[in-house]
């Protein structure tokens, strides 16, 4: 009886324990607004979806905005951080991205990624031009 009681046990604070890791790991998740920007991207690529299917109704693409909620994605992002953060360091980030410069780190993240990828277009262009006249 008492080996039960000490595998509930210890089953029991398994539980609670990755209970509250996901409640930090989606606390981290919202903080810094990945789930915002996936939602968003998926409304961004939309309009794509609707081309290629041009015979589907706007009440399902309706139906499939709401079922790509923010909410939806931090839950199913959390079992991913959790395989590549431990809990001490989904604090240390949580604490970091609170920080002023966390703050700005999740402001201007996304137009330096934008930029980027704009230069990384503009030097592949440039490149490209460069090869055709060295091999022409």
């Amino acid at each position: 009886m008492k080996k039960v009681v000490i595998v509930c046990a210890l089953f029991f604070g398994i539980s609670t324990f990755s209970q509250v890791k996901e409640s930090k790991i989606k606390e981290l998740i919202i903080l810094t607004g990945v789930d915002k920007l996936a939602s968003q991207g998926v409304k961004q690529n939309i309009g794509k979806y609707q081309k290629a299917y041009p015979g589907v109704s706007n009440k399902f693409w309706e139906e499939f905005l709401k079922e790509m909620s923010p909410e939806k994605f931090a839950d199913l992002y959390a079992p991913i951080y959790s395989e590549y953060y431990t809990e001490s360091e989904i604090d240390d980030l949580i604490k970091f991205y609170n920080t002023p410069a966390g703050k700005k780190m999740i402001e201007v993240t996304p137009l330096i990624v934008k930029e980027g990828m704009e230069a990384g277009e503009k030097m592949g262009k440039e490149t490209a031009v460069k090869l055709m006249k060295k091999i022409d």
